[in-house]
């Protein structure tokens, strides 16, 4: 579904506020992906969504605002993991609609998952976990459609370098 909008000019608060509110989900779930952390991802997508309403007249007129609203989440997931002085792994509930898999496989894959760069791990959240066509990865990520395909390609590879053999079975 592609949504287009024009960019609301200040006084249009309501309209902004029910375009962000339309794209937190998504923002919310990328963000969990690429934070492992139900209160990290919490907070990288409440700064994300102010963010988006200070660069609110950077969003042109009839654009796709998804892939501008996820860069800036991205771009706010990144920052948010170079500031980190430590981390606690804390459990907490998953997004609904999202199965646990087993521990083992679960905590391996995860930290595959984080060996991974930046950039290897944003193709794949959004590709797998928001289920984004080529076209709006290469959006999000500033470069092509052909380039966003072998970018999760060359991803996927290198994450099966990095999980366990027995889960590369499965």
């Amino acid at each position: 579904m592609t949504i287009t909008a024009a960019p609301p000019d200040a006084a249009d608060t309501a309209s902004f506020e029910a375009l962000i509110e339309s794209l937190l989900p998504g923002g919310y779930r990328l963000a969990y992906a690429m934070l492992q952390s139900q209160p990290e991802a919490e907070d990288a997508i409440q700064e994300a969504a102010l963010r988006a309403w200070a660069a609110r007249h950077r969003l042109r007129p009839g654009s796709d605002p998804r892939p501008w609203f996820m860069t800036i989440v991205a771009n706010q997931c990144r920052q948010q993991r170079r500031s980190r002085w430590w981390s606690v792994r804390k459990g907490g509930d998953l997004p609904e609609g999202v199965q646990p898999a087993p521990p083992v496989e679960g905590a391996d894959l995860r930290r595959a998952l984080a060996r991974l760069s930046h950039r290897d791990r944003l193709a794949l959240a959004l590709r797998y976990y928001l289920d984004l066509p080529f076209e709006e990865i290469g959006r999000v990520q500033g470069i092509s459609p052909a380039a966003a395909k072998a970018r999760v390609h060359r991803a996927l590879g290198r994450l099966r370098l990095e999980v366990p053999e027995d889960l590369n079975d499965a």
